[in-house]
């Protein structure tokens, strides 16, 4: 049976609910609307997690954060991911990311594969990004070296492109920057980068949140243009057809969205909270020689990626039903409290930790139509809620945590240990005491985590 190659686009902090290929009312995924002529639409795709580490772990492993718990402080072992499995079968694969978590961080992603490409010491004025918080290139730059890599192969090949052009700060190019104004960049600008905490502890009006979802919405536009250079530049050299190719977001992104349970958060940014907006993503997927578009409705988890890739790839059986749509009807999601150095900095700029230091625990159900019921714990509070379409919720009403922290207690992986704790490493923000220096600890503060 013939073997495809592999092609995992994910758009960092990419929520569903800006994508107009989902009906956003702003034309931000041109390219992934007509893409969809040709590939699966999943309408209700969640992630495992709101952050990076845990939800990219979920999606290389297939095991649920809660299972895996590879968070800010476990590394993952080797042998436990799609990619390993897929260098055994005879591929090659690599890794390219501007986000040091991926690249560079003790969590160990980067050791999944063989190639991995992050951020350059010096690259070309052509890949500037439009601001002056940081000096990184965008996501051009990314897809272009993959393209490189993907050329210089002889077999199959497997590749994940991280793309962080949809991560704060936003920085999209003027020509997919349409919406924002000067306001609007000069407020990002002068706000630093951990402008989450103002927001949180109401320093800022969180009106003003929804200020940068302006030069957010071209960012999205952004991260579809470097999609579409990149499947265009595969199609040239006569590969697409031949591919697997999955784009979606890791997890979604908060501009102040008030939430359900009383005394949690509100959504803003993403590492903190239950609000769909950080958890309901794209999930746009075209098996090799599809030709007919449709979409699907049903639930869908990025947690089944590997199952994806096992059914659409390699050719081991056939998908019951579309390949990410969990067999139950059942997705679960969650996110673990924040650390020391989290901690600390909620105090100092909030007086009190204590309401972002709690257990996430998500658990959505299939309902008919193009709608989950979503059962949500935020510490000991929890809420139920039916959500429609992109964005719509109706039936809420309070419910005993008891039953979201239920679905959690059956660990179907038990028996297997994928983490090793980090020997002394204990907060992601806290990089003074490991190997992060110089540039990579910049990085990591331009992004808003130390």
């Amino acid at each position: 049976m013939s073997r495809h190659n592999v092609l995992l686009v994910v758009a960092d902090s990419l929520r569903a609910r800006n994508t107009s290929v989902l009906g956003y009312r702003r034309e931000t995924t041109p390219f992934l609307e007509t893409f969809a002529e040709e590939a699966t639409v999943y309408t209700q795709a969640r992630s495992p997690s709101n952050w990076t580490v845990p939800s990219h772990v979920s999606m290389f492993t297939g095991h649920e954060v809660h299972e895996h718990g590879v968070d800010h402080t476990a590394r993952l072992d080797a042998g436990h991911t799609v990619f390993e499995a897929l260098a055994d079968a005879g591929y090659d694969t690599g890794l390219f990311s501007d986000n040091p978590f991926l690249t560079d961080h003790e969590s160990g992603l980067d050791a999944v594969f063989q190639t991995t490409v992050g951020s350059p010491e010096q690259y070309d004025s052509a890949y500037e990004t439009n601001g002056s918080l940081g000096d990184w290139p965008n996501g051009f730059w990314y897809a272009d070296r993959t393209l490189e890599w993907v050329s210089e192969r002889d077999g199959e090949w497997a590749a994940c492109v991280n793309l962080m052009d949809t991560h704060r700060p936003y920085e999209p190019l003027a020509e997919y920057d349409v919406w924002s104004d000067e306001r609007s960049r000069d407020m990002q600008e002068s706000m630093g980068f951990k402008w989450h905490w103002e927001f949180l502890s109401g320093n800022l009006s969180l009106g003003f949140a929804s200020i940068l979802e302006q030069i957010y919405d071209g960012a999205v536009r952004q991260a579809d243009a470097i999609f579409e250079t990149l499947l265009r530049g595969l199609d040239e050299q006569g590969v697409l057809d031949d591919t697997l190719v999955v784009f979606a977001g890791d997890h979604g992104e908060g501009f102040g969205e008030p939430t359900a349970i009383p005394d949690e958060p509100p959504a803003v940014s993403h590492r903190i909270g239950t609000h769909d907006a950080m958890y309901h993503v794209p999930l746009v997927v075209r098996a090799p020689g599809q030709r007919h578009g449709h979409r699907v409705t049903d639930l869908a988890t990025l947690s089944r990626f590997p199952d994806a890739v096992r059914s659409l790839a390699l050719g081991e059986g056939r998908a019951d039903g579309p390949a990410f749509v969990p067999p139950d009807g059942t997705v679960v999601a969650s996110q673990a409290p924040i650390g020391p150095a989290m901690r600390e900095e909620a105090e100092r700029v909030c007086g009190d930790a204590a309401p972002f230091a709690k257990h996430a625990r998500l658990v959505y159900h299939d309902r008919p139509g193009d709608a989950v019921r979503k059962r949500a714990a935020w510490g000991e509070s929890a809420h139920e809620s039916v959500l429609q379409g992109r964005a719509g919720a109706a039936e809420d009403r309070e419910i005993d945590a008891a039953l979201v922290r239920e679905q959690f207690g059956d660990d179907r992986y038990a028996d297997v240990d994928i983490a090793t704790p980090l020997d002394g490493y204990t907060e992601f923000e806290d990089a003074s005491d490991t190997q992060f220096a110089g540039d990579l600890d910049d990085r990591l503060e331009a992004l808003g985590y130390r």
